[in-house]
């Protein structure tokens, strides 16, 4: 892979102001009242990091396809995915919408696709989701936020077919070109989408208000056209609410998933200037963004305002790291010390597990990498395999420029 000077800032900038810039801020004053002193890792629980691939200029999110077939699709920055079969990356595309997205703003990271998810029938429909920064409908709007659903050629199973694209979900405003997250099915078959609230100032945050999708997790059912609302979702029939919120009061759930034993949703809230957080997310719970970040108040209000907020599982400040990416419970076979635990990483490339005991607390632990590579690694996304082994997607800052790479975590 060639690296001008260029192409090292345009990286640069992308990994810089779409993950730190963006989400956290990292000049920003310590929590002295509840720092948390950086932990030493725990030696019986490390791991190695297999190289999967260094082909993908800026990995974002992977998925293991729903059909048997044993391949692995990988989202680029750029818009497009690739095709990780038998360890080898197909030379074409699965899906490339560069052609669809924001044009306006030639930054790398406003004209970006951030996530996918296969359809739960995927095997018999074809179908996926893709979630995107489309041209603005609204001149000053720097994009649109979109989540479409596309349909692989009856052709060519590595192939999909980009003018089957099917808008389910558009979503304007200002700053909205650094608020999309994720999109993936749960146990239910509902799709749950989550938007940011963090690129406008304090007092024009949207976190707390239910006419606006910014800053809430939703769950929509997309069998029919162009969704419908699930009928237990918490806010149906309430006045000035938007029915498709399942949760609320988020600045950047960015990577989530469902435990596959319990389906608790679960994932990482990107903090702004104070804590990260761990979260599960519960039907209509509010996290409390912009007032509260972590279990820190950034607004002073009222005891009886804060106290139907649901509490994080665990939270850390910036002495331990500086942007929280969500992981998965893990279940696999070839990491028996991580076992029924939350696996999870901060973009500074730090490992973590979280335990629950039998008191109902959870603890967070290091998770030792024994291989760490000598360039610095951003972590952007933590995911798994149809095995339910976990890989960690990012960038290594090299000599020659940012480099991206996709890990297997292997037993060390």
């Amino acid at each position: 892979m060639k690296f001008s000077f260029k192409t090292s800032c345009i990286a640069f900038v992308a990994a810089i102001l779409f993950f730190s810039l963006a989400s956290c801020n990292l000049n920003s004053s310590k929590d002295k009242e509840t720092a948390d002193a950086p932990l030493v890792a725990d030696t019986s629980q490390s791991v190695q990091l297999q190289l999967v691939t260094n082909e993908i200029n800026f990995p974002v999110e992977m998925e293991a396809a729903p059909d048997n077939t044993h391949r692995l699709f990988i989202a680029d920055l750029s818009g497009k995915i690739m095709v990780l079969q038998n360890g080898t990356v197909l030379p074409q595309p699965f899906l490339d919408v560069r052609s669809k997205l924001e044009q306006k703003d030639t930054s790398s990271e406003v004209r970006a696709m951030f996530g996918f998810t296969f359809h739960p029938q995927f095997a018999s429909n074809k179908k996926f989701y893709v979630c995107y920064n489309a041209p603005a409908l609204i001149d000053t709007n720097s994009c649109t936020l979109v989540v479409s659903e596309f349909t692989v050629s009856t052709e060519n199973a590595d192939s999909a077919i980009l003018s089957s694209e099917h808008r389910i979900l558009e979503i304007q405003g200002h700053g909205v070109d650094h608020d999309a997250c994720q999109i993936a099915f749960g146990p239910d078959g509902y799709l749950y989408v989550s938007i940011g609230d963090n690129h406008t100032p304090l007092n024009e945050r949207k976190g707390q208000d239910l006419n606006s999708l910014l800053g809430k997790v939703l769950r929509i059912d997309v069998n029919k056209t162009p969704y419908a609302i699930p009928a237990d979702n918490p806010f149906i029939g309430v006045k000035n609410t938007r029915p498709e919120i399942w949760a609320y009061g988020l600045r950047r759930f960015w990577r989530f998933s469902f435990d596959p034993q319990s389906h608790v949703l679960i994932g990482g809230e990107v903090g702004d200037k104070l804590r990260e957080e761990v979260d599960i997310i519960t039907k209509g719970g509010n996290y409390g963004w912009p007032i509260q970040e972590g279990d820190t108040l950034v607004v002073q209000t009222s005891a009886k305002e804060t106290a139907g907020f649901v509490a994080p599982l665990n939270t850390y400040n910036r002495e331990v790291g500086i942007c929280v990416v969500g992981g998965s419970f893990y279940y696999g076979k070839n990491l028996s010390s991580l076992n029924g635990k939350y696996v999870f990483a901060d973009y500074n490339g730090s490992l973590f597990s979280l335990t629950k005991n039998t008191n109902g607390e959870w603890t967070r632990q290091s998770l030792k990498i024994v291989n760490k590579p000598a360039d610095p690694l951003l972590i952007i996304s933590f995911d798994k395999d149809e095995n339910n082994e976990l890989y960690i997607l990012g960038v290594l800052n090299t000599k020659a420029g940012f480099k991206g790479a996709v890990y297997k975590l292997v037993k060390s």
